[in-house]
């Protein structure tokens, strides 16, 4: 995740500097995505959990849920993410995170909007102490309905972010850059400046569940390198006219080095920004990100779902978190074992190598992640 609004601002507090600082018998205290349930009113093409609208056996029941959540608060976690699917399709899931907030943990909600669209629904997601709701959206009107399976999810989505604004919740965007969504990002910017959104989180695609034969939907280097100057300067335009919208991308940590070339283009300082970029370390799968599957699986991340550490069933999510052996132990000790590019970039501090599932997906999980959009000239020590 790059915060381009903190980034791009030196005046600005690090806030995400510390978003994964705190530590837990020497390792860092995970951000946590938990996949509710993989229930899903849509059916997006580029779905990670290639969710569709049945049931799915064999979900972690509501003792189950608690215990986790209990066991997440214990150990200090960062923060619960809590994802889908579509969460809200889970009937205890709001009761969950009541708990894991009385807890102590800090709770975000990822959900598609729709089922906000009711009134009382609102009000109960606000009750429940979320700090932030993430509302998904693929452009705007027929090219998100179309994107997403069903005619009307828009508006849907559209009152349902409403309803949580009027009500005070803070509510952000998050898009993923596709060849659908790309040739639209400017009717996206404005719909974020209209709606009153206090954040715009721009994701990169990972070739997970449906997002891996989403045909078509890729973009190219030089497609991803326009598309994300196009979000710098959206980002940079916001911190003038709407100070409080934060702008971040997500998903490919070469965005990093990518705004660092971006300053020295443009005659701005870089030495304070590469150094936060140090401290967070570029991607952190499976080092201060981890994933619960539905079952109760764990994966390094919410789209490595191939790679099992474990389940919470069978060890208690803390215990598997800071076992020093394994998958765990090579990813954090990445630098040790990648290949190609990535072994000799001279931007691996700020990158950390990128999304190792990516690679994996292409045949070997220490090679170059094939969605680094860096020039080969630019990466050279």
């Amino acid at each position: 995740m790059i915060n381009l609004t903190t980034l791009l601002d030196a005046r600005a507090p690090a806030a995400d500097d510390v978003r994964y600082g705190r530590h837990l018998a020497g390792v860092r205290r995970p951000v946590v995505v938990w996949t509710a349930t993989r229930r899903c009113n849509l059916a997006c093409r580029h779905c990670y959990s290639a969710s569709i609208d049945h049931a799915y056996p064999g979900e972690l029941t509501t003792a189950e849920a608690e215990a986790f959540v209990d066991d997440l608060a214990q150990m200090g976690a960062a923060r619960l993410l809590i994802s889908g699917g579509e969460p809200l399709l889970r009937p205890d899931v709001l009761e969950i995170a009541r708990r894991a907030r009385a807890g102590g943990l800090q709770l975000t909600l990822s959900t598609n909007g729709t089922l906000l669209a009711e009134p009382a629904v609102a009000d109960a997601v606000v009750g429940a102490g979320f700090s932030y709701v993430g509302v998904s959206f693929d452009g705007l009107g027929a090219v998100h309905d179309a994107f997403r399976g069903q005619a009307g999810a828009f508006e849907a989505s559209v009152r349902g972010v409403r309803n949580l604004v009027e009500r005070g919740q803070r509510v952000g965007l998050r898009l993923t850059l596709t060849a659908t969504t790309v040739p639209v990002l400017d009717d996206v910017f404005g719909f974020v400046e209209r709606e009153g959104f206090a954040r715009a989180c721009f994701y990169h695609l990972a070739p997970a569940g449906r997002g891996r034969k989403a045909a078509g939907e890729e973009l190219s280097a030089a497609r991803t390198r326009a598309a994300v100057d196009r979000i710098i300067g959206f980002a940079e335009r916001m911190r003038q006219v709407r100070p409080d919208l934060e702008v971040l991308t997500v998903a490919n940590a070469a965005d990093g080095p990518y705004l660092l070339r971006w300053l020295h283009a443009h005659g701005r300082p870089t030495a304070t920004v590469r150094a936060r970029l140090q401290r967070g370390g570029g991607n952190r799968s499976g080092v201060a990100l981890g994933h619960v599957s539905n079952t109760g699986e764990v994966h390094p991340d919410q789209f490595s779902w191939q790679t099992r550490l474990g389940n919470i069933r069978e060890r208690p999510f803390s215990s598997l978190w800071t076992d020093a052996t394994g998958t765990l132990a090579a990813l954090r000790d990445r630098r040790s074992r990648l290949t190609g590019r990535c072994a000799t970039c001279r931007y691996l501090d700020v990158c950390g190598g990128n999304l190792r599932m990516r690679a994996a997906v292409s045949g070997d999980a220490w090679a170059d992640d094939p969605a680094c959009y860096l020039e080969p000239a630019a990466t050279n020590p």
